[in-house]
């Protein structure tokens, strides 16, 4: 915990905001992957498919899509508020730098310049850091669902060759 609050510290009041989204975003991108997986598990574990369960294959295929789309949405904005969140904490940091330098002796503004530059540059790694691995996340969680719909396209393809037969 106190690394945390030593990250809050020296990144500024903008650290919580950044922090909270972090976990926020995370827990929603491990969901999403969670529940990519077990869906596409799950026809796996199942095997082949027959011809009264296309309606369901159908209906599964859909609301993944549709249940992607949104959660997509949603995590795309908190992937762009990750950086702006950062960009808030750098014009903090240097409202801070320059209030130090204003008005003050020269062995206190290096002091202030030191610590507001310090704070601009952590709130702006962390919401770098937050926002990039969720990026990537996000990618492999489309890359994923793209999989998935192919495997249920070729389970309704094999039940209508089946049918056809």
């Amino acid at each position: 915990m106190k690394p945390l609050i030593d990250l809050v510290h020296r990144g500024g009041p903008v650290m919580i905001a950044i922090l909270t989204l972090s976990v926020v975003l995370y827990s929603r991108c491990f969901k999403l992957l969670l529940s990519l997986r077990r869906a596409s598990k799950q026809y796996d574990v199942r095997g082949s498919a027959q011809e009264r369960e296309l309606p369901l294959l159908r209906r599964e295929r859909e609301e993944a899509h549709e249940s992607f789309r949104q959660q997509r949405v949603a995590l795309g904005a908190m992937i762009a508020a990750a950086p702006l969140l950062g960009l808030l904490g750098t014009v903090s940091g240097m409202v801070t730098t320059f209030e130090s330098i204003s008005g003050r002796s020269a062995e206190k503004t290096m002091e202030g310049l030191a610590r507001g530059i310090s704070e601009v540059l952590v709130a702006t790694e962390s919401g770098l850091v937050v926002a990039i691995p969720a990026l990537l996340i996000l990618h492999f969680a489309n890359r994923s669902l793209r999989k998935y719909m192919q495997k249920l396209n070729q389970i309704e393809r094999s039940i209508w060759l089946d049918a056809s037969l």
